[in-house]
């Protein structure tokens, strides 16, 4: 009979705007400088406010002082059993995120209000440990794993058998309790191998097995599923069952994959601006009533009508691009236009985007806005009006340890917004606001450090970036994976404006909905060559997807 293991009750957090850090290392220095200095503590007790919806206003320290504020949740609670996989959904920025640094103590006791109930228990975690010990996992989008270590190593990573010398690793009998620890999951790993070697569903797998090796009761899965390939979900998804169903862990599972959500939840959490909407058995819903319930509205159908008919001159065009020892790339994108490419994983998509700013090495002419090149420079091609916004946004995207009108405004700092090299004053904090206001960035703070945000906001300000420096054209790759449907559909319309207002934009999906919905031709790849360019009005997603699996096998 499955129980509850984790109850979470009124739990609610304000975000003080402008705050530079929420992570505790930053919240005890803060406090340590202020203690001795003898001021009181920025971090006490927050009071409530009568304005629970906006948190426009909330008094701190006692009401020594008062702030602007915005809740990051307000009186949450859910609760998890044993045996279950409960998805938690919400558009970014709802405060799924948040919610689950509470319970895992990323957010120490003291820094919200309300109570964590484990096992009937009451919780006051200091920290991360605190909640591993107790049983708590979290795997997040972004893996944990040291690349040069053997998949075995990693999953036992802190609690290596000792040697017998002192000092010393008995690194067979890691292997050996490595590998029986995957078999206990039906899960079959690559021992030896440096995790870097593996693809990203071989990661994730090894995530999961190091978790549940520490005998986990709570697995919290965060997005698990945005870069991972259809065969590789599938093995996920029946881990995941497996874990459930024979080992009675409690699974909150994470995802914008509504699909997904629908077929793997015994229970469905919906939340909105820091509130829980409701909470039913996923049986009780469907994709579409899903996506309704998410975004506080019935979903407006996309007008092909709108787009462009026809298009200015060339603002961007590849001639004879050969990247290694694949064929020649030859295509063209023009003032106004969308084009999409589409492929397969490891069909050279991403190589393809680096290589046009020069980011990996190659041959041949890239034009931009008529103008041609032999060799480029990520900064040259930026300044020259090349923009591309990376797939993987922590580590080549932004700057994660700045703030956000930093990273909206680096881009543009070269190319209009300075004289003689100084920058005009004003101008950093007057584009970043209309970036913020324009991509609904949230919160609302120009001084708020990226590395904070949720994974949607993070998206709106790398593609803010790109858009506010002014581009002839636009390379995106990835642009939505891992954000909510709201969020979705507010990037493809500033995709779709960035065109209108003279960019031509190269799109680079896995999700072959949106290439159909954005594009307005979409080029099919495979092995590093272009193989095809079709008008989106010719192809359906069934149609498309041919395309890119007779590439492959051809």
């Amino acid at each position: 009979m499955a129980r509850t293991v984790i109850d979470i009750e009124n739990i609610s957090k304000l975000y003080r705007l402008g705050e530079v850090s929420t992570g505790t290392v930053s919240h005890d220095l803060n406090r340590w400088w202020h203690r001795i200095r003898g001021r009181p503590d920025p971090y006490a007790r927050i009071g409530r406010t009568n304005d629970r919806t906006t948190g426009a206003q909330a008094e701190t320290g006692g009401g020594r002082s008062r702030a602007d504020y915005v809740w990051a949740l307000k009186d949450v609670s859910f609760q998890v059993q044993t045996g279950e996989i409960h998805c938690l959904v919400g558009e970014n920025g709802a405060g799924k995120s948040t919610l689950m640094k509470v319970l895992s103590g990323v957010y120490p006791f003291g820094d919200y209000e309300g109570d964590i109930l484990f096992e009937g228990q009451v919780q006051k975690f200091a920290g991360i440990r605190d909640s591993e010990h107790a049983g708590i996992a979290i795997i997040y989008q972004d893996f944990a794993l040291v690349p040069d270590l053997s998949v075995a190593d990693n999953i036992a990573l802190g609690r290596e058998p000792r040697g017998r010398v002192s000092g010393t690793i008995d690194h067979g009998e890691t292997r050996k309790r490595s590998a029986a620890e995957a078999q206990a999951l039906g899960v079959n790993l690559p021992m030896d191998a440096p995790v870097r070697t593996l693809g990203v569903g071989a990661q994730q797998l090894t995530e999961i097995v190091r978790a549940c090796s520490k005998d986990v009761k709570i697995l919290v899965m965060d997005e698990p599923t945005a870069r991972l390939a259809p065969g590789e979900r599938e093995l996920l998804f029946a881990t995941m069952k497996r874990m459930a169903r024979e080992r009675q862990v409690g699974i909150v599972y994470i995802s914008h994959f509504l699909d997904e959500v629908c077929r793997l939840s015994d229970r469905i959490t919906l939340m909105r601006d820091g509130l829980v909407v409701e909470t039913g058995s996923g049986e009780d819903y469907t994709v579409d009533r899903l996506a309704e319930r998410l975004v506080g509205h019935e979903l407006a159908a996309f007008d092909r009508a709108g787009r462009l008919s026809t298009f200015g001159p060339e603002a961007l065009s590849v001639k004879g691009l050969t990247i290694k020892d694949r064929p020649p790339i030859d295509f063209a994108i023009r003032r106004g236009e969308i084009v999409g490419l589409a492929g397969l994983v490891g069909s050279g998509r991403t190589r393809l985007a680096r290589a046009l700013i020069g980011d990996v090495r190659s041959q041949g002419t890239i034009a931009i806005d008529g103008r041609p090149f032999r060799r480029l420079s990520p900064e040259k091609a930026t300044r020259c009006g090349l923009a591309l916004v990376p797939e993987d946004r922590k580590i080549t995207g932004l700057a994660l340890g700045v703030s956000v009108e930093n990273n909206i405004c680096v881009s543009a700092l070269g190319k209009f917004m300075s004289v003689a090299g100084l920058v005009r004053p004003g101008t950093r904090r007057s584009l970043a606001e209309e970036m913020i206001k324009r991509f609904v960035i949230r919160p609302p703070d120009p001084r708020k450090i990226v590395g904070n945000l949720s994974g949607g906001n993070a998206q709106k300000v790398l593609l803010a970036r790109a858009i506010g420096s002014r581009p002839v054209a636009l390379v995106l790759d990835q642009p939505t994976a891992g954000v909510d449907i709201g969020a979705k559909g507010e990037l493809h319309q500033q995709i779709r404006l960035a065109a209108q207002q003279g960019s031509g934009v190269l799109v680079i999906s896995d999700d072959l909905d949106e290439l159909l919905e954005l594009s307005d031709s979409i080029l099919v790849m495979q092995a590093g060559a272009v193989t095809g360019r079709f008008a989106t009005q010719e192809l359906t997603r069934a149609s498309l997807l041919s395309a890119i699996s007779r590439a492959q096998v051809a």
